[in-house]
Parts: structure tokens; sequence; C-alpha cells
């Protein structure tokens, strides 16, 4: 069986799906688009269920492309039960997009979730009521707590077994219910293409043919089309009187004159805009049927009222969010150098151990070397830091900070041509550039998650750090290394800016919803962690070991001059001795092997002794700017796609060679 979650954004919606499917399932984009959607498996009463988590959404007139997408694949049909995800904490407000689903008159159950917020703010529902007056099940739920959840299913299962189907709550009133009727009428009678999907059923994720319980959808224009349900004419009337441009670009023209004269009919005895009619009409529906089955009381007073005083504090909200991530990156780095240094130890001895069963001399020792590094990276040097930052990420989107850190930093990430959430991803840069990379995915459109990639991974990470503090700062003083810094941060603002200008924002400013405060539920944060962190396990670690033994090979079998001629030009265009050329190559892989190996290549601890102030300037500034290491380039990949990966990477080589130059060109009018 089939079912497909929905819901408004904050619902609980992918609290749900996590807590029965989580740890199973699969994330893919919706063919032809960039917006995501996940889709698992799980056993629920003895029966294996598909489930498919819908992007969230506010209305069935889509207003971003995320909603468009979830939108198409809901009228699709490819499913057999709708479970509508409600937050009974703002019951009024969600039973807007409840009562038009209920307009397709399919098989849908009602989880009322969050119910305990519900109860914090005085409300109280009339489950049996609400039940009566929706004619569908509604299923009381806290699903972070993991009450309810089962129940749901259970009856979902139980709805698309016996084929029930929703009927409408409410009638609109009399002159738009004539309109409507009129037109359902004339659609049915044109047998016109009205299901607004351009791309059909393909604009659906994979899966089976729609199943005999799902409504009904009209053919192509261009196809014989079946007679439509009652149902499916009265929806698509509706959509189109609401000036749907999906469904009014594929109109024929006595289709669409049909609706111009049944919208000029409307207004003139409605007295509004057709838009403006039928929302107010649904939307007092949704306020009447509210005061019928809930009860307002006076609502308690609790310590997230107190906490948002001074975590929104136009003052104090800045300083207490510059103390929380100080103290959330401090505990994150000083867990992961406790396991570095425990799990590299271990690499250690079985490096050390393996020339017991292998020649160190041979081609096998310098390959399993290599592989053995790879793994060493992976697993002792991202996984230490990466493990608790997505603990302590999803324990901060799970009680509700992250979007008010979005509000505090709205206005200065502006600058950048960002919104505030993309704060998080900029500041993970300074630790690790693969969960900063990561981090994008809670940004909504797909030039802010490019734009904040780009950034996050053009600030120096704690490896690049390690280099800028050990090589320039080490030999030429703390002032070097703090200019570098200083050149760093100028070149990220004026890349934001730049970003920005290329690729203009489509939207004037970010309505950002404020979830209430909630005590995270430790399996939802195990289970988003493990989600997270598997795809960096999958996509990142066999390109590391493989990587490496590629590496391992070039050492053996000394093609290091090769590689070295191969990039001489280069060096030599940056003044640099031609032989660190193989460093840049390892720091590929890693960037502190950048400067094991430029110790390892010039044969001695004291660099400043073989190369001059400019050079190591150069070499620094080379190093800071130029590609990510190969576990992020992985990880952009997977968040961006290979086109926007190879543009950024680009765009970071040419930074590199630019300021490399600069800074070569100042040394030569300095000297």
């Amino acid at each position: 069986m089939k079912i497909a979650l929905i819901g408004q954004p904050n619902s609980g919606k992918s609290t749900l799906f996590n807590a029965v499917s989580g740890y199973r399932s699969l994330t893919s984009n919706f063919p032809g688009t960039t917006v995501e959607y996940t889709h698992g498996r799980a056993h629920i009463a003895d029966e294996v269920i598909e489930l498919v988590d819908l992007p969230g959404l506010y209305s069935l007139n889509p207003a971003s492309p995320a909603e468009l997408a979830s939108r198409e694949s809901l009228l699709a049909g490819r499913w057999d039960v709708l479970v509508n995800v409600i937050d009974a904490s703002q019951l009024a407000r969600s039973l807007e997009l409840t009562l038009e689903l209920e307009e397709l008159e399919a098989p849908m159950v009602v989880c009322l979730n969050m119910m305990d917020e519900a109860a914090l703010k005085g409300i109280r529902i009339d489950v049996a009521g609400l039940t009566d007056k929706l004619g569908v099940p509604v299923i009381e739920a806290i699903a972070a707590r993991g009450q309810g959840i089962v129940e749901t299913f259970r009856a979902a299962i139980a709805v698309g077994r016996k084929g029930l189907r929703s009927k409408l709550p409410f009638s609109y009133p009399p002159e738009i219910e004539r309109v409507v009727s009129r037109l359902a009428a004339e659609l049915a009678s044109d047998r016109a293409d009205v299901t607004g999907s351009p791309r059909g059923d393909r604009s659906l994720p994979s899966g089976a043919e729609p199943s005999a319980s799902a409504c009904a959808v009209a053919a192509p224009a261009t196809m014989a089309a079946p007679p439509l349900e009652i149902a499916s004419r009265r929806f698509h009337a509706l959509r189109l009187l609401q000036s749907d441009p999906e469904q009014l670009g594929m109109l024929d023209p006595t289709t669409a004159r049909a609706i111009e004269t049944a919208k000029g009919d409307l207004a003139k005895h409605a007295g509004w805009h057709t838009d403006m009619a039928i929302s107010s009409a649904r939307h007092a529906a949704c306020l009447n049927l509210f005061e019928e089955v809930a009860r307002v009381s006076r609502p308690r007073s609790d310590w997230r009222e107190h906490a948002d005083r001074w975590l929104m504090h136009p003052v104090w909200g800045y300083v207490l969010l510059t103390g929380i991530f100080l103290g959330f990156f401090r505990a994150v780095f000083d867990l992961g150098q406790i396991g570095e240094a425990h799990i590299l130890g271990a690499f250690d001895w079985l490096i050390a151990y393996l020339g017991h069963f292998l020649p160190p001399a041979g081609l096998p020792f310098a390959v399993a070397k290599g592989a053995l590094l790879g793994t060493a990276g992976a697993f002792a040097v991202v996984l230490p830091y990466l493990v608790p930052f997505l603990i302590g990420l999803s324990v901060l989107e799970d009680v509700g900070y992250l979007a008010r850190v979005g509000y505090l930093m709205d206005a200065a990430m502006h600058r950048l041509g960002l919104h505030g959430t993309a704060t998080i991803p900029v500041l993970l840069g300074y630790g690790c550039s693969v969960p900063a990379v990561m981090a994008t995915r809670i940004l909504s459109s797909r030039r802010d998650r490019f734009i904040a990639a780009f950034l996050a991974v053009l600030v120096p990470c704690s490896a690049r750090m390690t280099v800028i503090m050990a090589l320039t700062g080490f030999y030429l003083g703390a002032f070097w290394a703090l200019a570098m810094y200083g050149l760093n941060l100028a070149v990220v603002v004026l890349a934001g800016n730049i970003l920005a200008r290329i690729w203009p924002e489509i939207t004037p400013g970010m309505l950002m919803e404020v979830p209430p405060y909630r005590l995270p539920s430790a399996r939802v944060v195990l289970l988003k962690t493990w989600w997270r962190l598997r795809e960096f396990v999958v996509v990142a670690v066999p390109l590391l070991i493989v990587g490496s033994a590629v590496l391992g090979l070039i050492e053996f079998f000394g093609w290091q001059a090769v590689v070295n001629a191969a990039l001489s030009p280069l060096m030599a265009l940056l003044g640099l001795p031609a032989a660190v050329g193989l460093t840049l190559i390892f720091g590929v892989l890693r960037k502190e092997l950048t400067l094991l190996m430029l110790m390892q290549t010039l044969g001695t601890t004291n660099v400043a002794a073989v190369m001059s102030t400019a050079q190591i300037v150069i070499f620094t500034l080379f190093v800071t700017f130029y590609l990510p290491c190969l576990a992020t380039l992985a990880s952009m990949v997977r968040e961006l796609g290979r086109r926007l990966t190879l543009v950024a990477s680009a765009a970071l080589l040419v930074l590199a060679i630019v300021f490399s130059l600069l800074a070569r060109g100042v040394f030569v009018l300095w000297t």
C-alpha cells in the first residue's frame, strides 16, 4: 500500500516519517526538478507499506518550486491513501490545506499532531467532533514522543483497504457554488485537460501505476480523455478559477474563454476577485470549524516564553547566539580531537604492522598503505568532528533554535546575498567544510544552497587553519597569519556580493515560520544523524580510499617527476619551486598533507631555510583558496550536483591563482 504524507511546513510530517522509515529511506529528486522528496518502506500491523514524504506546502495553489512539485505529485495520484499531518496548535490555519485536500474526495486520514503544544496554548480539541465534521478518521498524535504514530498508519491502512473516500466538509456561498458547478460541467463536456501538470504522471516519483482508489486525473489534451469524476471536475474548476498558471497555460481557447466568463460572473456577484472570494470563503469555513470543535482557555506560561525574551532580544539575542555557537564549536572540536588522537593512533599501528605482512618496498604495500591513509582521513580526521557536529545540529534544529538564528542573522547575511538561515553553513566552514556543505540542505532554494556552499568552502577550515598557523604563523609571525584571515574574510564578503549580483534573488525577502521550542527526541536525533552521516560514508569515504590508493601508486612508481613537470608552468607563474607541485595534489585528499608533503619534498622541517617569505605567503594563499578536499567535493556533488560543483571548483581555482599572483606582484614591488 502506498501512503503519501502531506502537510504544512513544521507540522511534524518528517518526524512521523522518520519514526517508522527513517533509516531505511532514500532521498530523490522529482523528475525535471531540483526539489527533493523522501521515500521508503515500513512495517505496520504486519503489512509492508510504501511511504512518500512530500515537501511541505501551505496550499494547493503553489507559491514555490517545492510546493509545485508536491502538488503535481499529489495530483498524479500514485498513492492509495493520504495522511494529512496537522499542527494541532495551529489548527485554524492548518485546516485550510485539509479542506483543499478534501475537495479531491480521495481516501485520507488526518493526523492531529503536536497535541501537547495545543494543550500548552490552552486549546482543547473535540477529536470526535472534528472526525464527524471532516468525514475522515482523525488520530491524535505527539510524533516527537512516538505517540499516535502506529495508530495513524493503522487507520490509513484500514481506509486504504476499504477504499473510503473523504466527503466535502463544507459548501461555498451560493454564488461561488453556482459558478463552480457550471464550469465543472463545461470542462467535462469539453473533455479538456485540466490536470495542472505539464508533464502528466511523469512528475511523479518512481512507483507502480496509479491505484484504483486514487483520485482520477484527466489525460493530456493530445489524448482521448476519459470522463472526469465529479470530485475531479469540481477540484480542477476551483483551481482554474484561482488563476493557477500551471493550468491556464495548457488550455485551449474555448476552455480559456469559459474560464474568463466564469471569473467575470463570480466577480460580479461576489464583489471580489475570484481568488479572494474562494480563499476568503475557505478561510471563513476554517474559522467556523475551529470554533465548533475547539475550546480555547488561558494558555499556560512556561520556560519557552522566558527563553524567547532573551534569545530573540535585539541585543542579548546576539550575545547568547555567539556564546551558544562558540560553546557548540568548542565541544565539537574537543570531542573531535579526542577521537582523532585515538583513531589516528590505531591507524598508525595498523600501517606499522602492515610491514610484517607485506614487503615495505613492494607495490601491494604502497597500495594498502595509501588505502589505509585514506581510511584514516575519513574515520580519524572527518568523522570524529562530523558525528558530534551532526548530533548537535540535529538537537539545535529539533529544539527550534536554528530558525531563531536565521531570524537574528537575516539582516547581516543579506549583505552576502543570503538569508539568515545560511549563517550556519558559513560558520561551520571554519570547522570542517564537509558538514558545512551538508548543512546547506536546510536552505530552501538551489541558489541559496550554491552561494552558501561556495562561501562555506571559501573560508579556511580547521585543516587549512593548521597550514596557515603552522606555516605562515610559525615561520613568519602571528601578524602574517592574522593578515591571511583578514584577507579571507574580505574575499568572502566580496564573493557573496558578486554571486548575489550574478545570480540575483527572485523574491525580495524571506517569510520564515519560527516553530515553538520542543524537547528533542533522542531516537529522532540519532536517526537524523545517521541519515545525514550515511550519505557521507557512502559517497565520500570510498573516494578517499580510492584516491589515497592512487596517490600511493604515484609515489611507488616515482611519478612525482611527471606530476611536477605537468604543474611546473603553474609553479613558475607563481614563483614557487617546481618540487612543491605534488604537494598540491596531496592537498586535494587532505589539506594537512600539503604541509607534511612540503616538508618531505623539501627534505627539511625548516621551510624558511629553503623558501623565501614571498614563496611561503604565496604557497599558503594558494592552499587557502584552491580546490577543497576530496571529501568536500564529494559532499558538494551530493548537495549541488556535478555541474555546480565544477563551476564552484573552477571559481576557487581562479581565485587562488589571482590572489597568489597579486601577492607575488606586491612582493616584487616591495623588494
